[in-house]
């Protein structure tokens, strides 16, 4: 039986600083929760070694640096739809970030709810 998951889908890939929040908490934290309240399949969190925007120098993770706001890339895939609802949520959580939305095609996805980390964990 085929997956309904597979097929045209939209990525998303939000960037904010890993010293950026809301509510009180890491804003990518917030994000996360965000995304598994509302049932999304899964999300990656991915830390940036390095960046800068447009009003800003140059973020770096060498020890030596005193700045600590690297990059930090929420990035999901879901349906259109899903997504479009989630956005004015976005808008409300970010003050200092992008998001970006990409069409993909999604032509595998497996998660075998039995897997031995699960069973152990």
């Amino acid at each position: 039986m085929p997956d309904k998951y597979i097929g045209k889908r939209l990525r998303v890939r939000i960037t904010v600083g890993s010293a950026e929040r809301y509510q009180g908490k890491s804003l990518f934290r917030a994000l996360i929760k965000k995304l598994e309240e509302n049932r999304i399949y899964g999300a990656t969190v991915i830390r940036g070694i390095g960046g800068f925007s447009r009003r800003a120098r140059f973020h770096t993770d060498r020890l030596l640096s005193l700045v600590s706001n690297l990059p930090m890339i929420v990035e999901f895939v879901d349906y259109e739809e899903r997504i479009h609802d989630l956005l004015p949520e976005f808008d409300g959580m970010i003050n200092n970030g992008m998001i970006t939305l990409e069409e993909v095609e999604v032509i595998f996805y497996r998660n075998n709810s039995g897997s031995a980390s699960q069973q152990n964990g």
